[in-house]
């Protein structure tokens, strides 16, 4: 007889309420949308937690048992070993290399949470007493976290959801595939304020549904985000549509901001983009009138080398127009009460030791406790300042995901060891010297915090067992802390730890899952004006004396965000621009062996206009090579004509999961073979330029390992 039971998707941030079906074995075998629950259930179009979850807790493919390296590291041999035999070699190995070289030759490499797995990590690496923590913070969640702490005072900002705003902009966010942005403004929520009347801008330079809704869809320049948002300032400064009375009351540092907008032209702004100045006015118009207005943004605006001024420059458009703390516009949020990460993760009495990160020049990764991924690999490959020697890796996959992955690849075959946690097989646990099996979420009792900033916590129980002896990151990582001589601060069973990430909230974890979810309170300024605000000044600051005493620019300017790594000579070899876009049936480089998902995309696919694919001789359906300095790569072309005659829109996060050579295969489809993750950096978070990279196109049949002679130029 089968069961059914509530459940939280975990493939993305959204933690979209499901229901899950199980038969008499306890093997789950159906997921539905929960629409009924009253919960966030904002399904992606693909349907990734339906589709993808029942299959991955079942899968053949999953790793169950604890593995060595048999043969030459990256021939994928292996020798099955005991828990006992990996924590015990994984400890000796950590402890030759602490005591050796210092605990910050060894890095814990970590990716998106799924449960208490990051925490954990971060919590170890305090008490190793590493400061090379590495996580994709560098161009994920960051840049637009600080960008609203620096002008709004908090991260807590969310969309206001009860009342409807007049004018929505999404702004390098992809709610149909994802399901959510990073305002926590629901699909749903889109189609009521649609059906009420407001309008719809969509900065957009690929396609989504939303596209085809919009009363303007503006297909920037792949990184030009920052001067589209200063074209849009000096509009609204230039006309006097700033809200006039809110900029006097609620703001600091409007004088410096109007002297930078008369720096420049809409001209200039256009050149930069590729967007008319009439059309930059038109919708700077709509935004500043068509009030209360919301900008839905995400992670494409944080891929550049001016993540964080080109984020502060469109959080600045919020506070010109007054969509800060107003009905319908963007409500600072007081987080539900639970126990703080950042507590679980540190400890006063043992601070790590920023001074001799490898990413000690960025300011804002060492106050948010990460290092920028290029930081690590060209640190192991120079081995300046210090030699890296270990690292261990948890919920990521670095050879997919990480900018330039030869030199990613080179770097962790480097190193002189390497472990891996992971559910199934990837480029990375090829290369490992121990693998370890990790249970997914529901195969063990945990806890959704993540993202921290948007102020929620689901439970999410353990309702299925883990194939054969897979573990919960979070038991590794304690058990490992206990042969690390760390007893006294970690558990004598892992899971103590929810009850203590509950312990403010007055619950037992136990008594937690009944409840379920537990969500923010949101604010508005009517409420408390003169303390609404939680910046020094108690204002939304356009200029923010707080980024100048870090060193940081204290207002964006307009030379400062549309600082490219690529000029035009590069340009000239490769003439296109290269963007990609959020997978419809996968998250990052995850999942891609679920074959329930392979029917919505069993292969990467790379978009470009009609009149390009002709320009090159190329067909629609045919696997072309794409090809930047660093590299190239095949994808499969499909002709698209909402493409920008310029772009390339390529697929992100392919890999071969079939392939048994060339370690899974991660050269041949791979994006990141074409990125470059050294030299150009945002100064302040470590980000680099991931989109608007020079590329050709083509589609000669030879070897994928040289460029060809015949590329058209």
């Amino acid at each position: 007889m089968s069961t059914k039971k509530d459940i939280y998707c975990y493939i993305c941030p959204s933690h979209c309420a499901l229901k899950a079906t199980f038969d008499e074995t306890g093997r789950m075998i159906k997921v539905i949308a929960d629409s009924k629950s009253g919960e966030h259930c904002d399904i992606c179009d693909c349907a990734k937690g339906p589709g993808t979850i029942p299959e991955a807790h079942s899968h053949g493919k999953r790793l169950q048992f604890p593995m060595k390296r048999a043969g030459e590291r990256g021939r994928n041999q292996w020798l099955r070993i005991t828990w006992d035999e990996a924590l015990d070699t994984i400890a000796e190995k950590m402890k030759f290399y602490r005591d050796n070289f210092g605990p910050e030759s060894i890095a814990m490499v970590l990716g998106e949470p799924k449960s208490m797995d990051y925490a954990f990590a971060q919590r170890f690496a305090t008490f190793l007493e590493t400061p090379n923590v590495i996580t994709p913070g560098n161009y994920c969640g960051v840049q637009t976290g600080h960008a609203d702490q620096f002008s709004i005072g908090t991260m807590h900002v969310l969309g206001d959801t009860q009342v409807d705003p007049k004018c929505i902009i999404i702004w390098g966010s992809n709610p149909q595939n994802t399901g959510s942005n990073f305002r926590c403004f629901a699909q749903k929520d889109v189609a009521r304020a649609l059906k009420n009347g407001a309008k719809l801008i969509m900065m957009e330079p690929g396609k989504n549904r939303y596209c085809e809704k919009a009363d303007h869809w503006l297909k920037l320049k792949p990184g030009s985000d920052g001067a589209l948002a200063m074209g849009m300032a000096k509009v609204i400064i230039d006309e006097d549509l700033y809200d006039k009375d809110y900029v006097a009351k609620y703001t600091v540092g409007f004088e410096q901001l109007k002297a930078e907008v008369a720096n420049f032209t809409l001209e200039d702004a256009a050149d930069a983009t590729w967007i008319a100045a009439d059309k930059i006015r038109e919708v700077a118009r709509l935004y500043a009138t068509a009030k209360p207005g919301l900008i839905m943004w995400g992670n494409a605006i944080e891929n550049s080398v001016a993540a964080l001024q080109i984020c502060r420059a469109i959080s600045m458009l919020r506070g010109l127009t007054g969509n800060v703390g107003v009905p319908g516009g963007e409500l600072i949020n007081t987080p539900a009460v639970f126990g703080r990460p950042g507590r679980f993760y540190f400890d006063r009495g043992h601070p790590r030791p920023t001074f001799k990160s490898i990413g000690k020049e960025f300011p804002i990764a060492m106050g948010a406790a990460y290092v920028p991924t290029q930081s690590l690999v060209q640190t192991i490959l120079t081995e300046d300042p210090y030699p890296v020697k270990m690292a261990m890796c948890h919920v990521t996959n670095p050879i997919l995901t990480y900018p330039d992955s030869v030199a990613t690849h080179e770097a962790f075959m480097k190193l002189s060891f390497l472990v891996v946690a992971e559910i199934f097989p990837t480029s990375t646990t090829a290369i490992a010297d121990i693998v370890l099996p990790a249970a997914l979420p529901l195969e063990h009792d945990s806890i959704a915090y993540w993202p921290a900033w948007l102020g929620h916590i689901r439970a999410q129980p353990k309702c299925v067992e883990p194939p054969g002896e897979a573990w919960p990151d979070s038991k590794m990582i304690n058990e490992l802390a206990k042969r690390m001589g760390m007893r006294e601060h970690f558990f004598e069973n892992w899971e103590e730890s929810l009850d203590l990430m509950m312990a403010d909230s007055g619950m037992s974890f136990k008594e937690f899952c009944a409840v379920r979810v537990l969500g923010p309170t949101k604010h508005y300024l009517k409420d408390a004006p003169e303390a609404y605000f939680k910046t020094p000044s108690k204002k939304f600051e356009f200029y923010s004396q707080q980024m100048a005493q870090l060193g940081i620019s204290p207002l964006p300017t307009f030379k400062e965000v549309t600082t490219q790594r690529f000029g035009p000579e590069q340009f000239q070899r490769y003439p296109l621009h290269l963007t990609n876009g959020k997978e419809g049936a996968y998250f990052s480089s995850g999942y891609r062996h679920i074959e329930a998902m392979k029917k919505y995309k069993a292969e990467a696919i790379c978009e470009l206009h009609p009149d390009t694919a002709a320009r090159y001789k190329l067909t629609d359906g045919e696997m072309i090579w794409i090809e930047s300095a660093k590299g190239r790569i095949q994808q499969r072309l499909k002709v698209a004509d909402h493409v920008h005659p310029n772009v390339v829109v390529a697929a992100f996060g392919w890999w071969d999961t079939e392939a048994e050579d060339n370690e899974y295969n991660w050269r041949k489809n791979n994006i990141n073979i074409l990125t470059e993750g050294d030299g150009a950096t945002c100064p302040a978070t470590g980000s680099v330029q991931l989109r608007g990279i020079p590329v050709r196109v083509y589609a000669e049949e030879e070897s994928w390992g040289t460029p060809g002679r015949k590329a058209a130029a």
